[in-house]
């Protein structure tokens, strides 16, 4: 089960601040910042640990993750960071040419978009899914 730090953990034991706390369902969490290394200018990006934490909670290391309208690749990167294999669909060349940046570290492979005028991206381990 996920733990987070408690908030002021100077008013609870030590051995529950050291433990931390279970989450509940309202989640705090800051905006991309503007000038933030995980920035990309996509316009609707969401923040990479938001979605990390969405990747841990409802799947499993290796399930395969989809999204299809996948933007700026956050969906993607947590996924890959989280050992979970994904395709990431999106219609968009700028964003195509965001995510193929963003994701160089986990070797994905590209395909269709000449074609078609939509991307796939596909997660390196991949099963064949054909769309």
């Amino acid at each position: 089960m996920e733990r987070i730090p408690y908030m002021a953990p100077c008013l609870v034991g030590p051995e529950k601040a050291a433990r931390g706390k279970t989450l509940t369902d309202v989640w705090w969490h800051t905006i991309v910042p503007t000038n933030g290394k995980e920035k990309t200018g996509y316009p609707t990006q969401k923040p990479l640990g938001l979605l990390a934490r969405i990747v841990k909670v409802h799947s499993k290391r290796g399930d395969l993750l989809l999204d299809f309208f996948a933007g700026a690749g956050t969906f993607g990167e947590a996924a890959a960071r989280e050992g979970r294999r994904f395709i990431l669909i999106d219609n968009n060349r700028d964003a195509v040419q965001i995510m193929a940046c963003r994701l160089a570290f986990a070797k994905p492979k590209c395909v269709n978009f000449e074609q078609s005028g939509i991307t796939t991206i596909f997660s390196p381990r991949r099963h064949e899914v054909r769309i």
